[in-house]
C-alpha cells in the first residue's frame, strides 16, 4: 500500500468556508441521498455498457445498501447526546466511505464486479465448510447444510465459480487432497481501501481516495473500539461519572455542540459526500444520463461550502467529472 503521509495527500486550500454557515442535514440531506440512489438505480436499468445484468446487479444493490447506512446513520444520531450508541453513527460513516471506494473499483470494468462477487463467494463456502466440520456430530444439521450448499453450487453457477476454484479454498483450509494434475486456482482477493488506490492509475480519481484514505482511518478508531471512541461514549451518557465532570468543567451548551460538530454533523458529511460522488463516479459510465447528472450536481450544490473536506473533494476530482468550469 502506498504511503499515505498528510504530505503526500494534503489539499492546499486557497478559499474559505464560512465557518458559521448552517448547512441542512437531516430530511434535506436524507432526501438528496434518496435522490441520487434513485438515478443511480434508473440509469443502471440497462446494464452499462460491457457489464452483464448479473454484474449491473452489484452495482445497483450497492446503491441500496448506501441508501439504508444513511437512514441508519440518521436512526442513531437522533437519539442524541445522552445516549452512547449515537457514537457509533461513525462507524457507519465509515461504512459510506466503504462504498464509494468500492463502488470507484467496480466501475473501472466488469472483470472487477466478478471479482467483487467471487470473493464474496469463497468466504460463503469458508463458512459453509466451517459449520459443516463443526457439526458433523449433531444430527439436526444436515438438511440445513444440504440447503446452504444447493444454494452455494447455484451461485458458484451465476458467478462463473470454476471447480478447480472451489477444490483450491477445500485444499487450503482442509488439506483436502486434490486429484490428480490438479492445479491450483485461487479466487483473487478483493482489495480494502488501502490496497484499493494502489489498483487505480493514476489521476484525479486515485488522488481523491488518497486524500480520503486519512479520514477512513480516522473512522476506523471508532470501528476498532480505540480510546477516542470509548471517551465519546463515555462523555454522550447521560448516565456516566465522565459526562457530568466533562459537563461540569466545559459547560453543557459545549458538549452540546461538540456533539453536534462530531458526531451529527461529521457523520452525515460523510454519508452524503460518498453518496454524492459514488453518483458521480456512475456518470462515467452513463456520460449522456442527464438525470443521473443533475442528481450528483444537485447534491454537491447542497455539500459544497459544509466542510473544508468537501471542497478538496469537489476541486479534486468532482468539478471536472460533473463538467464543471471554472
Amino acid at each position: 500500500m502506498a504511503n499515505l503521509t498528510v504530505a503526500a495527500v494534503k489539499y492546499l486550500h486557497t478559499g474559505d468556508i464560512d465557518p458559521d454557515a448552517t448547512k441542512a442535514g437531516g430530511d434535506l440531506w436524507e432526501g438528496l441521498v434518496g435522490a441520487c440512489v434513485t438515478a443511480a438505480q434508473t440509469a443502471l436499468q440497462p446494464p452499462p455498457k460491457g457489464y452483464s445484468p448479473t454484474q449491473r446487479n452489484s452495482l445497483d444493490d450497492l446503491f441500496a445498501s448506501m441508501r439504508a447506512t444513511h437512514r441508519g446513520i440518521r436512526s442513531l444520531i437522533k437519539l442524541g447526546d445522552e445516549k452512547p450508541e449515537s457514537v457509533d453513527a461513525l462507524v457507519l460513516a465509515r461504512l459510506q466511505l466503504e462504498g464509494l471506494y468500492t463502488l470507484c473499483l467496480l466501475v473501472e470494468g466488469p472483470q472487477e464486479v466478478d471479482r467483487f462477487v467471487r470473493e464474496a463467494w469463497k468466504h460463503q463456502y469458508i463458512q459453509w465448510m466451517l459449520v459443516r466440520e463443526e457439526t458433523k456430530e449433531l444430527g439436526r444439521f444436515p438438511k440445513s447444510l444440504d440447503n446452504e450448499l444447493q444454494r452455494l453450487r447455484t451461485l458458484a453457477k451465476i458467478w462463473g465459480i470454476t471447480n478447480e476454484e472451489r477444490l483450491t479454498i477445500e485444499f487450503d483450509q482442509l488439506n483436502v487432497q486434490p486429484p490428480p494434475g490438479f492445479v491450483r486456482q485461487p479466487i483473487k482477493r478483493f482489495p480494502t481501501p488501502g490496497q484499493l488506490i494502489d489498483e487505480l492509475p493514476q489521476g484525479p480519481k486515485r488522488k481523491m481516495l488518497e486524500r480520503l484514505y486519512l479520514e477512513y482511518q480516522e473512522l476506523c478508531i471508532y470501528a476498532h473500539g480505540r480510546p477516542i471512541a470509548g471517551f465519546g461514549k463515555a462523555i454522550f451518557d447521560g448516565h456516566s461519572v465522565a459526562r457530568k465532570e466533562f459537563g461540569a468543567f466545559h459547560g453543557e451548551s459545549y458538549v452540546h455542540e461538540q456533539f453536534q460538530k462530531t458526531i451529527v454533523g461529521q457523520a452525515q458529511i460523510y454519508s452524503l459526500i460518498s453518496v454524492a460522488q459514488a453518483t458521480a463516479e456512475l456518470t462515467t459510465l452513463y456520460p449522456d444520463n442527464v438525470q443521473l447528472r443533475a442528481a450528483a450536481t444537485k447534491a454537491w450544490n447542497e455539500l459544497h461550502g459544509a466542510h473544508l473536506l468537501v471542497n478538496a473533494v469537489w476541486n479534486i476530482r468532482t468539478k471536472a467529472l460533473l463538467g464543471v468550469i471554472g
